[in-house]
């Protein structure tokens, strides 16, 4: 990991700017005076030292006496334990808190999220407490993000069903239904889009473009999820006509009675029509 990407975890931790460059420079230079650090780490002279107390008061760097005083980083190892162990700490004491409020929430149908991994998180919420039955459309880059997640599931017993344009790697747990086209060639003309239908119940519906813009739909609704799950039974069946693949068995699996039951109107011979162009007067 990069310099920059340690200074990023550690603020995303709640550590200060200031805190995670002085922490990095320490990691990286070892033993400095605090004049050492502020040089190398750009951390202003009136600041630097603050931010090396604070980071020896929750045990991510030690002091060494002497003249002039001389500060370590705490071993990468170290650190990870004292955060884990005091992030575990406050959400034990944050559940019991809850606990002990009298109160009932809402929970809405419908509700967005915005940003990438946000929408990542969520699509993962959803495969990881999937109990029956997964429905995905995606393309190879999300989708690996996803492997811990399916696999978990697959383990469980959860049927995983997955369809995508691209190719598909077979890391990622499922049954695949894949056009197998490369994933650059088809980003020249089409966006990152993600659909993931949980239990006949739970859906998301998001942007995967990898920006801060990227949004997603996650629902409750059981309409919505009869929606997005036909969509993905045509993609299906699209791509099995072309290959002549009987899809008879996976739409079963998909659509449940449904699929009988419109067999059997189909069978009536009832006329179709195929762009029939109308025009009321």
């Amino acid at each position: 990991m990069a310099e920059p990407d340690v200074v990023d975890a550690l603020t995303a931790l709640g550590f200060s700017l200031n805190e995670g460059r002085a922490y990095a420079a320490l990691l990286r230079w070892g033993p400095q005076t605090g004049y050492e650090v502020g040089q190398r780490a750009q951390v202003p002279r009136s600041a630097v030292y603050g931010a090396l107390r604070r980071l020896v008061a929750v045990g991510a760097a030690r002091s060494i006496a002497g003249t002039p005083e001389r500060f370590v980083a705490a071993p990468p190892e170290t650190l990870l334990a004292l955060l884990r162990k005091r992030f575990d700490g406050q959400a034990e004491a944050l559940e019991g808190a809850i606990a002990g409020l009298d109160v009932s929430l809402e929970v809405p149908d419908a509700f967005s999220v915005r940003g990438y991994e946000r929408v990542m998180e969520e699509a993962e919420r959803l495969v990881r407490t999937a109990e029956t039955n997964l429905l995905i459309t995606g393309w190879p880059r999300e989708l690996t993000m996803l492997v811990g997640a399916l696999g978990e599931s697959a383990r469980r017993g959860v049927a995983i069903v997955i369809f995508s344009h691209s190719a598909l790697s077979p890391e990622i747990p499922g049954t695949h239904f894949s056009y197998g086209l490369e994933e650059r060639a088809l980003e020249d003309f089409w966006k990152h889009r993600l659909v993931v239908v949980s239990d006949d119940r739970r859906t998301l519906i998001g942007a995967t473009e990898r920006a801060p813009s990227d949004n997603a739909v996650i629902s409750e609704t059981a309409a919505i999820a009869e929606i997005a799950t036909s969509q993905i039974a045509l993609d299906v069946t699209l791509l099995a006509q072309r290959h002549h693949w009987d899809t008879r068995a996976t739409m079963a699996a998909m659509l449940g009675d449904r699929v009988g039951r419109l067999d059997t109107l189909l069978g009536r011979g009832e006329k179709a029509e195929l762009g029939v162009r109308h025009d009321p007067r």
